[in-house]
């Protein structure tokens, strides 16, 4: 099916779509400060995959994925609308996803990736318990 917008509208549209500093990232943040008050925290870091916060005591990685931008089991769609874009988008993003995962282990640094609807306020204390869960994963390996 095409596209109903015209390529301008649609440019203006995904220009627009926020690539950090979103709200999911910013209750991560702050949840992870809370649940961390002593950890060094570092927001985009310069590691392969560019995650979203870094916590260098423990070799953690932590990444904030959207729902929709990854492929999340629960809520990830390929739209109807331009759907041979779509499809192999999505899949390069997932594969890149792994690719980041391999690169981050073979660096010695655990990771651990958070779903959009994770990070919801109702629900951000079980992404913080996965977080602590690699925490500890993570120091018994190193």
């Amino acid at each position: 099916m095409p596209d109903w917008l015209t390529k301008e509208q649609r440019s203006r549209n995904m220009a627009a779509i926020r690539s950090q500093g979103t709200k999911p990232e910013a209750r991560l943040g702050l949840a992870l400060r809370r649940a961390f008050p002593r950890r060094k925290i570092v927001e985009r870091p310069l590691l392969p995959g560019r995650p979203d916060f870094y916590m260098p005591g423990l070799r953690l990685a932590v990444f904030a994925d959207g729902c929709f931008w990854h492929g999340c089991p629960k809520h990830g769609r390929t739209p109807g609308d331009n759907a041979e874009y779509w499809e192999p988008k999505l899949a390069r993003n997932i594969a890149r996803a792994r690719e980041v995962r391999r690169q981050l282990k073979l660096s010695r640094i655990s990771s651990v990736r958070l779903w959009e609807h994770d990070l919801e306020p109702q629900t951000i204390s079980r992404a913080i318990r996965r977080v602590i869960r690699a925490a500890r994963k993570t120091a018994a390996v190193y």
